[in-house]
């Protein structure tokens, strides 16, 4: 559990949310090996008294978008046989409606695995290796939702609010205010929130949740990094924020680690 010692303005613990059901969609067009990888995640979900609802696919054309937009984990081949399309491009379907998705990529070949990165993917999995890998996978998928679905406790205008960590945007200094950009919640306007405090006291009780200091005056939540460079991030929301000229060499390499885990 991270604590955080905020002044009497920030509250509060990351609050660990019990995960009652995870909806898993896997999709491979050997029936055999998709069938294997099934009873394997039931068996090892049920293991840890973790509740599944799984969708088995062998080709793209049967996922709809109903399926998609509840997937909470993605186990998706990389090479169909006789198809026009890979596991890469139902990724980014999949991306389009649910941008915190876990994706493990499942291939007999190596050499696709750079791919991943376009769509953020957690892991690259040898098929050969899956057996052997599987258990230490999960531990490390619900690791991730479980600080995925996490909140911050601040005070905001007097009013004590619970913050999910993934619906923020990035953290801006204002003196010693901080704003809190987060995302729209569909046609909504996002609604940002203030508390008192200081960036580098955020930075340090985030640094496990995926936020990156690109500038004296931004923390970013790395998840809706769309691209970085020397002179600016520009995020998934289309927000370009500069990003400090002494800071890129060691941000950049943050990211890319950052990357290369998820």
């Amino acid at each position: 559990m991270i604590k955080f010692t905020y002044d009497n303005n920030f509250i509060g613990t990351n609050q660990k949310q019990r995960i009652n059901l995870i909806r898993i969609l896997i999709c491979d067009d050997s029936e055999l090996f998709a069938s294997q990888l099934r009873a394997a995640v039931e068996a090892s979900m049920e293991k840890r008294s973790i509740k599944v609802k799984i969708h088995e696919f062998h080709s793209a054309e049967e996922i709809g978008a109903e399926v998609l937009a509840s997937c909470d984990i993605a186990f998706l081949d990389i090479d169909f046989k006789g198809k026009d399309y890979n596991g890469i491009d139902i990724a980014r379907r999949l991306r389009t409606l649910r941008s915190d998705a876990v994706i493990i990529f499942i291939s007999n070949y190596i050499e696709y695995a750079p791919a991943g990165y376009e769509v953020q993917a957690f892991r690259y999995i040898l098929k050969n290796e899956m057996p052997q890998k599987l258990e230490a996978n999960v531990d490390q998928i619900m690791a991730h939702l479980q600080t995925e679905r996490s909140n911050i406790k601040i005070q905001s205008n007097g009013e004590i609010l619970d913050v999910p960590i993934q619906n923020i945007l990035f953290i801006e200094s204002m003196g010693h205010t901080l704003m809190l950009h987060m995302m729209p919640e569909g046609r909504a306007k996002a609604a940002n929130h203030t508390c008192y405090s200081t960036l580098a006291k955020m930075e340090a009780d985030l640094k496990d949740c995926g936020f990156l200091r690109i500038h004296k005056s931004y923390l970013v939540n790395m998840r809706h990094i769309k691209t970085l460079n020397c002179n600016e991030a520009r995020l998934t929301d289309g927000t370009q924020l500069s990003v400090g000229s002494k800071k890129y060499s060691e941000c950049k390499k943050q990211y890319l680690l950052w990357r290369g885990q998820q």
